[in-house]
């Protein structure tokens, strides 16, 4: 399935970045993922293989949280320092912070991406909130310190909306399908 609203483009002549458009090519292509170890060929682009684990950490409340792992061949992914992304799903129909992964181009070669929409809560869960949606991009870390690969954020903007869902905010302004098993009233804004 590939989705019609995203596509990569060049910036400033040598900047890779995301921009949302009505364009067609060249698209997202959206990964679904089912709970483990999901193996993902060629990830970054250059030819390795690898793999997005999906785990859930149960709190015994409400405030459980799905945990994303990304490898390239052995070694871990880091975003902005992290070994990891994270949701926030508190009771699934008012999530605060929505994690999915789709392969695209970035720089010239196919890689992943993972797209992360957070919801600013500012009085009460279920509220419509102010969201934030970033884009990262699967890329070797050149800087020769850290891990030999990282997700580069290539992109964040706020919504048009307030939402109360973030997963319905990458729905309606992400481009991307809603997840499977969706909670919450299908709505513009997930209210």
């Amino acid at each position: 399935m590939r989705i019609k609203s995203i596509v990569a483009a060049v910036v400033f002549a040598t900047v890779p970045a995301i921009t949302i458009a009505q364009s067609a090519a060249p698209q997202f292509v959206p990964i679904r993922l089912r709970s483990g170890t999901n193996q993902i060929p060629n990830i970054a682009g250059d030819g390795r293989s690898g793999s997005i684990t999906l785990d859930w950490r149960e709190n015994g409340n409400a405030w459980g949280y799905d945990i994303f792992t990304v490898r390239v061949g052995g070694s871990v992914a880091t975003v902005d320092g992290l070994d990891r992304f994270t949701d926030q799903p508190h009771v699934g129909e008012d999530m605060i912070r929505a994690v999915r992964f789709a392969k695209g181009r970035y720089g010239g070669r196919a890689t992943t991406f993972a797209f992360v929409a957070d919801r600013k809560i500012v009085d009460s869960v279920p509220d419509p909130a102010a969201t934030v949606i970033q884009i990262y991009a699967l890329v070797r870390n050149e800087d020769g310190v850290g891990t030999p690969y990282e997700f580069r954020k290539v992109r964040a903007f706020n919504t048009r909306r307030r939402y109360c869902n973030a997963d319905v905010a990458l729905t309606r302004e992400g481009g991307l399908p809603p997840r499977v098993g969706q909670d919450g009233p299908n709505t513009i804004d997930g209210c």
